[in-house]
């Protein structure tokens, strides 16, 4: 079942998530729900956080319409700077050029615990730096001058009175 995803500046976007210890079932549940709200938004990937979980877990698209579920993540390697259009499903309808770069290596572990590396370039290398700046209590629009960082963030606090009233009716 799917989850909300949750609004930014809400608190739990804004706060590094803890690293994950149990890789049990309540672990495969949160990949599961993860991956329908990843669906149903339309993403190419989400953070536990963008759900309300503040773990460290997130799911990154590959090119292909497929994607891989990163826990704990380190981004170990970065490389050439690039600047990208960026969106996010907890920034709704707001694109920005974002400073990013274009080469990343990761180590990480999947469902089971079993650690892996993965080096990336372009939009692989875009989204694996996206997600984990949300593990690391940052979304996108951090990356921002302050004057549209506050432009967006009046949005987005009118988008969650709207849908704070939309829930009470």
């Amino acid at each position: 079942m799917a989850r909300d995803i949750v609004i930014w500046p809400h608190k739990v976007l804004t706060s590094p998530t803890k690293p994950v210890t149990d890789f049990g079932p309540s672990l495969q549940t949160l990949l599961e729900e993860m991956a329908e709200s990843m669906k149903e938004a339309e993403g190419i990937g989400i953070a536990a956080n963008q759900v309300g979980v503040s773990l460290r877990v997130a799911l990154v698209g590959r090119e292909d319409g497929t994607s891989f579920e990163i826990v704990n993540p380190q981004i170990l390697e970065r490389k050439e700077n690039v600047t990208l259009e960026e969106g996010c499903l907890s920034v709704p309808r707001e694109w920005e050029k974002c400073p990013r770069f274009h080469r990343v290596k990761v180590r990480y572990q999947d469902r089971t615990g079993e650690w892996h590396e993965v080096e990336a370039e372009g939009r692989l290398a875009h989204v694996l730096q996206h997600e984990i700046d949300h593990l690391d209590g940052h979304v996108f629009v951090d990356h921002l001058s302050g004057l549209k960082r506050t432009l967006i963030l009046d949005k987005m606090k009118k988008l969650q009175k709207t849908k704070a009233r939309q829930k009470d009716s």
